[in-house]
């Protein structure tokens, strides 16, 4: 392995760890705001940082000054080169499985109910129109010994390309008197799967090659089958003629019959 291999593999693998690094700084510092991702993409300018928030308004502060600190910070933590950072606001919170996190492990810290806290965000993302969700809560939760409990409802992929394509994941946990607690959500997205059947107007479908060669062959069937009537009627036609002729005569006029 040449040594220009193994550095383009190491500034693979520092972009990744530092990417890594400056998501979980942003969740600590965005809680309250209802952190749901970040997508980071670097240009010849500078470093480009789109936030997707719940609360875009505790970001930016007032005047701007909540989104400068936090420029400053990742300029002088993460030593990125000239920090752009845009907010987004999420249009589906419910259906963003770390802000569900984050909402249920505030829950829990303010006193409530795991249980109570676990339903009542599975119904809110049942509601939101996922196709379905899953919350597992482990740790100790009503005595020394640690175990979890899960909460379900709808459909969830477990493996394959549909679970890939439709399952969005995250975790967090929390500490309380107890103990540690981790949170678990799994959200099931409606749109991610693709139709089994899709129903297109106006499209004539297309025959096999088989059933082609046999249309073409029942038209020609049809005229041999009226050639052949034609000439039966014909020659029908013909010889009820030709006994008509013989009862009249040569010279064209009918018999006499004598009456005596």
């Amino acid at each position: 392995m040449s040594s220009t291999t193994i550095t383009t593999v190491k500034k693979v693998m520092n972009k990744f760890s530092r990417n890594a690094e400056l998501d979980e700084f942003l969740e600590q510092q965005l809680k309250d705001a209802g952190y749901g991702g970040v997508d980071i993409s670097t240009s010849p300018v500078g470093t480009r940082i789109t936030l997707y928030v719940q609360r875009p308004g505790l970001v930016i502060g007032r005047r701007g000054m909540g989104i400068r600190d936090l420029t400053e910070k990742l300029e002088k933590k993460f030593m990125l080169p000239n920090p752009q950072i845009s907010v987004v606001e999420e249009q589906a919170p419910e259906l963003n499985p770390r802000i569900m996190c984050s909402r249920i492990a505030q829950t829990v810290v303010r006193g409530t109910a795991f249980r109570r806290a676990a339903i009542w965000a599975l119904n809110s993302m049942m509601n939101a129109g996922a196709m379905g969700a899953e919350i597992i809560i482990s740790g100790k939760l009503r005595s020394e010994r640690a175990h979890f409990e899960k909460y379900t409802a709808g459909v969830v992929p477990k493996s394959g390309d549909t679970a890939e394509r439709s399952v969005r994941k995250a975790t967090t946990d929390v500490l309380l008197k107890m103990g540690l607690y981790g949170v678990r959500v799994k959200i099931a997205i409606k749109d991610a799967i693709p139709p089994e059947i899709e129903l297109k107007e106006g499209v004539t479908p297309e025959l096999p090659t088989s059933e082609k060669s046999e249309e073409s062959k029942q038209p020609k069937e049809t005229s041999e089958a009226k050639e052949t009537a034609g000439s039966a009627i014909e020659g029908f036609s013909t010889s009820t003629a030709e006994k008509q002729s013989e009862k009249i005569g040569v010279t064209g006029q009918p018999e006499e019959k004598s009456i005596q």
